[in-house]
This record gives structure tokens, sequence and C-alpha cells, in this order.
């Protein structure tokens, strides 16, 4: 059995998710507002401006970089969701890689350790939440086929957020754990990159059937 998701326009109604007031902003200022809602809380095309959003939000309250942004900053998808992935990865007592993004790349005037510590958890937070909405999603359609489950089932995910973001893999089957239980997904659940995954998960079920057509 071959399943194409495409759970993007999920919840366009938005009666079900946990919208933040980040999200809505992003939502009505898109050129498809209130379209594929789903897909701006866990896709990279979308992540680096909810992030933005929330940033921009602390800056408004004086909370970090005392008050002050910077026009990069200021202009709504330069906070590329790369650099949510560079953030997160910094390890380095003084976060000196986020030093370098916020100050290098966007402009922002000198930033404290504390900045950066709430910059990073604040990009910790969405790509966690973006994470935890995935493995909500997908074992969703498992549970709704609970018969698949006595088998190995393989998940072909595209996206740079599961290509480059890190440890969005081992997250991503540590939260399908709490839906699916520890046997199923130790055992059974294989995940893996599969870069143009509509185009490819349609030439498939094409495949299969026309294969079947022949038999």
């Amino acid at each position: 059995m071959v399943v194409n998701l495409e759970w993007g326009a999920f919840d366009n109604a938005t009666e079900v998710l946990p919208y933040t007031a980040h999200d809505n902003k992003l939502n009505r200022k898109s050129s498809n507002h209130g379209l594929q809602v789903f897909e701006k809380m866990i896709s990279g095309l979308f992540l680096g401006e909810v992030a933005r959003n929330a940033i921009l939000s602390l800056v408004d309250q004086r909370l970090i970089f005392a008050g002050r942004s910077s026009e990069i900053l200021n202009k709504s998808y330069t906070f590329d969701t790369a650099y949510m992935s560079e953030i997160v990865a910094d390890q380095t007592p003084d976060l000196a890689n986020v030093k370098v993004v916020l100050e290098g790349t966007l402009d922002i005037p000198p930033t404290s350790l504390i900045d950066r510590k709430v910059v990073q958890h604040v990009c910790n937070m969405i790509g966690t939440r973006g994470v935890r909405l995935s493995a909500a999603a997908m074992s969703a359609v498992l549970l709704a086929r609970p018969e698949l489950l006595a088998s190995t089932v393989s998940v072909g995910i595209d996206g740079s957020m599961y290509q480059f973001y890190p440890n969005f893999e081992r997250n991503l089957y540590s939260v399908s754990r709490v839906f699916l239980g520890e046997d199923f997904v130790d055992n059974r659940l294989k995940l893996h990159l599969a870069k143009d995954g509509s185009g490819v998960g349609a030439a498939i079920v094409a495949m299969t059937v026309d294969r079947d057509r022949n038999r």
C-alpha cells in the first residue's frame, strides 16, 4: 500500500492546531492567506519567518537587543530557516555562531549572551513544535489504519527541516514513540529522506496501478 500525504492544508479553518500570534501574523501577511496553514507551522519555507516574528515581538517589548532591531531583520522572510538550524546547533560557551548570525548576517547591534540564549531558545521551541506536529500528523494517519502497525512501514519525508535541522529525524522517532509505542517505532518504522517526495510518491502510485492492470 502507498499513501501519498499532502497535509499542508490541514486545518485551514484554524480550529484545531495550536496557533500563536506569530503564526497568525505570518498567515495574515502571506500571499496565500488562509491556505496551507499546517505547512506554515512545520515547513522550512516558513519557520524562519515564524521565528522572526517571535524575535521581533521580544524586541518590541524591549526584552532583547535593548529594544533595537535592524533594517534586515525588519523585512519579511530575511530570517532564513537555515539560520535557525545554525543557531540551534551552536554549543559554544558564548554562542559565537549565534552572534555571527545576529550581528554579522542580520546587522543587529552588539548582543549580550542573554540575548543570544533567548534567540536560541526561541528557535529551538519553534523547531521542536515542528517536529512534534509532524510526528502527531504522521502517527494519526498510521493509527487510522492500525492493521499497518503489524508490518514494517517506510515513510519518505521531503523538506529542508528533515534534511538539515539538527536532530530532526531522531526527535521525530522519539515523539512518535509516544503515539505509536516503542515496539513499532524501534522495530518497524523506517523514516527516509525522499527528495521531491510528492513527485516520487505520485510516480510510485502510477507504477503500481499500471502493474496491477497488466497482471
